[in-house]
């Protein structure tokens, strides 16, 4: 399968693919598809911790020195460092067993800053994709787009997994969004440029698939996305939910990057918008992470199925031997390390490790974010665990 990528910055994206196995040199089992690619999260899935927990951070997080929870005070501060001497980063966390056990801010940053955290948002709206077929608005992820959003027959045989896995087939470049943002319809104007290849084929990143995805949660749920996550996603987590003014029709690219009102950022129908515009503080991404971490159960009530946790964090689809993408998630190995993790542009992002029970949340500037020393934060907080 080839794999191909035309954006800005590091991006994210049925249940997984039938597998046979084969033995690695540390012995892990690795999953192989029908295609003979070999796949990042093992046959056995992920060392999931368990979920009975202290206490649930619904209300506030609760603070632990970070040798207490096996991690190296000294290598966490040249983790700091590197966040110290960027421009562009504006805060750090780190969650183990349940605590933060590492809290720093940078440059303006703030423990109640909500900033934009651009294509972290796709991560949210496959939630909502999740709980919305939990719930029986959506039969599944084979089901057809065109049989759920019949206005727009231009969806043709495309599934809702070949959405949620970026293999859509759209014709889409990444890097030029002018002409869809000033549109009167974001789902017609994207499906106007027409496909380069059949759907299921390729992987092809689009922040148009992510847009399809909260047009069908308005359409099969009947209410907003917005709406939704307030009361189904983030509500459970004790996130507030500020309902964003109506928007006059966006003429440039560059008004997105200005700061707005509210919780989720709309289109130009006053739909949220799937791919980006989530504005949210740096505890408030940690909860996202602790959900999933916890197979998305939340103080003994379950948020997201579990199977839904699970197909959505396996890699799908291969960009490389360490970086895949389920379903807008991306799946990482970091030197050994398998994460998932909701990846936005200029150095936004919610890194999941479920073996170590630890969820590391950065943030950059989200006006201008031209951040590139976050992956270098992620591996030397990951060196600072010693057990």
């Amino acid at each position: 399968m080839r794999v191909s990528f035309t954006f800005l910055a590091p991006a994210l994206l049925g249940l997984a693919c039938a597998v046979q196995t084969v033995s690695t040199e540390d012995t892990r089992e690795t999953a192989v598809d029908e295609r003979g690619e070999a796949h990042i999260v093992s046959t056995a899935g992920y060392e999931w911790p368990e979920i009975d927990r202290a206490y649930w951070p619904t209300t506030s997080w609760r603070s632990a020195p970070p040798e207490q929870h096996g991690l190296d005070p000294e290598k966490l501060a040249i983790a700091n460092a590197i966040a110290e001497e960027d421009p562009f980063f504006r805060s750090v966390l780190v969650v183990r067993d349940g605590f933060l056990v590492f809290e720093n801010y940078y440059h303006g940053g703030a423990q109640d800053q909500n900033t934009e955290v651009w294509s972290v948002t796709k991560s949210f709206i496959s939630a909502l994709v999740g709980i919305a077929i939990d719930e029986g608005h959506i039969p599944g992820t084979d089901t057809l787009m065109a049989d759920l959003l019949p206005e727009y027959p231009g969806f043709g045989t495309m599934t809702v997994k070949n959405v949620l896995t970026h293999e859509t087939g759209l014709a889409w470049d990444e890097g030029s969004q002018e002409t869809w943002i000033q549109s009167s319809d974001w789902i017609a104007e994207a499906l106007a440029r027409g496909f380069v290849n059949e759907p299921g084929q390729e992987l092809l990143y689009s922040s148009a698939n992510s847009h399809f995805l909260s047009a069908l949660i308005n359409e099969t749920t009947g209410v907003s996305p917005g709406a939704y996550a307030d009361e189904r996603l983030l509500t459970p987590l004790g996130v507030e939910f500020v309902p964003a003014p109506a928007m006059e029709r966006y003429s440039s690219w560059q008004e997105l990057h200005e700061p707005f009102e509210g919780t989720w950022r709309q289109d130009n129908n006053g739909l949220e918008i799937g791919a980006f515009g989530l504005r949210l503080t740096g505890r408030e991404m940690a909860k996202f992470g602790f959900l999933y971490l916890n197979r998305g159960v939340w103080d003994g009530k379950t948020v997201v199925s579990e199977a839904w946790v699970e197909a959505s964090t396996r890699d799908h689809v291969l960009r490389s031997e360490t970086i895949g993408f389920g379903y807008h998630w991306m799946v990482v190995n970091r030197s050994g390390h398998i994460a998932f993790d909701a990846d936005g542009w200029g150095g936004q992002s919610i890194s999941v490790i479920p073996a170590l029970d630890m969820v590391i949340v950065t943030k950059c500037d989200a006006v201008n974010p031209q951040g590139r020393s976050s992956y270098r934060v992620l591996e030397k907080i990951l060196e600072s665990v010693v057990n």
